[in-house]
């Protein structure tokens, strides 16, 4: 029997355009008994066309009379799939739209894109290739749709994501600092798993800068937006290398001063020894024009960028107090400054937006000082937000004190009421554009069901954030976070899409193509293990550290609760080896995926477990052997699941195993530093 033969046409020649047509072609041949055959790219449809599916930008088809299409936009995204007259048109309003078109049919036809990377994504099989008959119009909620590098990433790992956020109809990019070099460092010289297998020499700025290239090059291949810069800037301009949170040790002999840095505490110098975490002295004229300088220099070098983040420094309560800079608020100086900037650009023609951060020093906003420039994008960065409820949650924590901190008295929003205060004083500015710069998948997704549901959290702030009038949202995210179930990326992805995602049926549609026929075994598993872990429901806990253990047995005395722990240790322990078993019996590579990272995820809640036992127990034997096999697990655990685990994934389990030693310590110094019987064993 003849096999049905599908061309493919694309139109125009943006890069997004083509790679549309060749997934089309991939996929396709996948999905069912056809042959396709993606043809060169052609300006327009020539009328003796053969094709059967049409791709191209609103302009290459705004003749053939296919009702209404996308508005063009380089910044707005939005998608048209047609039938007409035998034919499928695919639109865009712009090249990577149509790349999300083609996505947006796969998905259609059954294909679930669950993680980067092989095992990642379920295609099914049918007996014939029934493409739409009806019309599918669609527009993104949100206009920024992204993720900025973090935790220790390899080449690798970033390409392949990038691959999977095109997939999942996200535009955005951001290289962090001005060159990522301090996560390249992580990932290829810091990460345990790398120990094994060992560089043959230290990565230089060079190979840092030819990495970023590398990322760069192939975002721009998927048309996705790409944001460069952050931190570092301030460094920079006193001469410092750019890029981390590094001490500088000066000369000896060297008293530190420099008179371009913030005056605290009637000091001049690096605050805390960190150039990144200095900020100037913004009322002298020469520092902000040298401030300018610099970015300049860096704007012009990197033309590929569409948005330029100019931040300051990285900590709190470290702004100038000599008498200049005392007479206007941090907020005025630091948008004083970024409209230099934006100026100076907008005159030299440079088509980059500068993107304002709304961060620590500057969460209040100015009080004399209004954006001038079109070419700003404000940013807000809840960095020490609640993650157990949405941003909005009224019933988390107190609004914001309705008096303005002092200058260096800031204190920082713990929770989600005076988080939002926040970003709706900044809705009052009117900036041209903003987004958020959020954190899911940084700390947060490794303490997932150990006291949060953080999916959850990820679909009601997907509709809250348009409230606080947002227009989208970075995500600081860890790149190798699909852990313990794919369902908090897709959550952020598609709900940054569609922000009115019926979010029970989402995520009941990928769990089931993560864990298929066991979908309600993982679900109760999770379910049993959160159940065992809170302690009581109006906890608040923020990112990382012994934060996250408020309201959760592991933050709790301990000696009350030794048969919650004994339960939860053996909950774990089942869950462990059932999954682990279950996953080698599955033929399917994705299901077999994701039972083996559940099964890691219980092993995890496992040793946190046994760490508060041994602790109860007085065994400093038995917590050094826990820890002992934990680390070397671990590094099995990063060869095994590198695209999709961080080394992030212990931290959960070393903030128990410090408690445990701190507990010991404490009990230990009580009895005169005498052990008792059981901690001698």
């Amino acid at each position: 029997m003849r096999r049905r033969v599908v061309v493919i046409q694309p139109l125009g020649f943006a890069s997004a355009v083509a790679k549309a047509a060749e997934e089309l072609e991939s996929y396709l041949a996948r999905l069912s008994p056809v042959t396709t055959r993606a043809l060169p790219d052609l300006p327009g449809l020539p009328s003796d066309s053969d094709a059967r599916i049409v791709l191209g930008v609103s302009d290459r088809l705004a003749g053939l009379r296919l009702g209404r299409l996308p508005a063009p936009s380089e910044s707005d995204d939005a998608l048209a799939i047609i039938p007409k007259d035998g034919r499928l048109f695919m639109v865009g309003s712009n090249a990577r739209s149509v790349l999300f078109a083609a996505y947006r049919l796969l998905e259609y036809l059954g294909v679930v894109f669950l993680r980067p990377g092989p095992g990642g994504e379920v295609i099914p099989r049918a007996k014939s290739l029934r493409l739409p008959t009806k019309p599918i119009r669609e527009k993104a909620s949100y206009r920024h749709r992204g993720i900025c590098i973090e935790g220790h990433p390899r080449l690798e790992h970033v390409l392949a994501l990038l691959d999977w956020m095109a997939k999942k109809k996200m535009n955005t990019f951001h290289l962090e600092f001005l060159n990522a070099g301090v996560y390249w460092d992580r990932g290829y010289q810091q990460a345990p798993e790398m120990a094994s297998a060992p560089l043959a020499r230290r990565l230089t700025t060079a190979d840092f800068h030819d990495i970023d290239g590398r990322v760069i090059d192939h975002a721009r291949g998927l048309g996705m937006r790409i944001h460069r810069g952050g931190h570092g800037w301030t460094a920079q301009v006193l001469g410092y290398p750019p890029t981390g949170w590094y001490v500088y040790n000066r000369p000896e002999g060297s008293d530190g001063e420099h008179p371009w840095t913030a005056q605290v505490n009637g000091v001049r110098g690096l605050f805390h020894g960190q150039p990144t975490n200095t900020e100037l002295c913004y009322s002298n004229p020469a520092v902000r024009a040298a401030f300018a300088d610099q970015v300049m220099i860096y704007a012009r070098r990197h033309s590929e960028t569409d948005y330029l983040h100019v931040w300051l420094s990285d900590s709190i309560n470290n702004h100038c107090e000599c008498s200049a800079c005392a007479g206007k608020r941090p907020a005025d100086w630091y948008l004083i400054l970024v409209n230099e900037i934006a100026a100076r650009m907008k005159a030299e023609g440079l088509p980059m937006k500068v993107v304002y951060n709304v961060y620590f020093n500057t969460l209040w906003t100015p009080e004399e000082t209004r954006v001038e420039h079109d070419n700003v994008t404000m940013q807000y960065g809840p960095i020490t937000r609640c993650y157990v409820h949405s941003i909005t949650d009224a019933t988390c924590g107190s609004p914001l004190p309705r008096q303005r901190p002092g200058l260096n008295g800031v204190r920082l929003p713990r929770y989600n009421r005076a988080a939002a205060h926040v970003a709706n004083m900044w809705k009052r500015m009117n900036f041209p554009d903003n987004l958020v710069f959020e954190y899911y998948r940084f700390e947060p997704i490794w303490f997932d069901h150990l006291g949060c549901d953080l999916t959850e959290v990820i679909y009601q702030d997907m509709q809250a954030y348009h409230s606080l009038g947002m227009q989208g949202v970075i995500s600081n995210d860890c790149i190798r976070a699909f852990y313990p179930t794919p369902c908090s990326a897709s959550a952020m992805a598609d709900a940054l899409w569609d922000r009115r995602l019926a979010t029970g049926q989402h995520r009941k549609r990928i769990m089931a193509a993560a864990f298929g026929p066991l979908t309600n075994e993982v679900q109760r598993y999770l379910r049993s293990v959160t159940r065992r872990v809170v302690l009581t429901d109006g906890a608040h806990r923020t990112m990382g550290g012994l934060a996250w253990t408020a309201g959760t047995v592991f933050g709790a005395d301990w000696t009350n609760h030794r048969r919650r722990l004994e339960d939860t240790a053996r909950l774990a322990s089942d869950a462990k080896g059932r999954f682990a078993t279950l996953a080698r019996g599955q033929a399917d590579r994705q299901v077999r995926t994701s039972l083996q990272i559940v099964a890691l995820h219980a092993e995890q809640v496992w040793y946190m477990a046994q760490a508060a036992l041994a602790a109860l127990d007085g065994s400093r034997s038995r917590l050094g052997r826990l820890r002992k096999s934990h680390r070397t697990r671990l590094l099995t655990i990063l060869e095994r699941f590198a695209q999709w685990v961080d080394p992030k994934v212990a931290e959960p389990v070393e903030v128990i195993f410090r408690l445990a030693e701190e507990r010991m310590l404490s009990i230990s110094a009580r009895h005169g530093g005498k052990p008792g019987r059981r901690a001698a064993r």
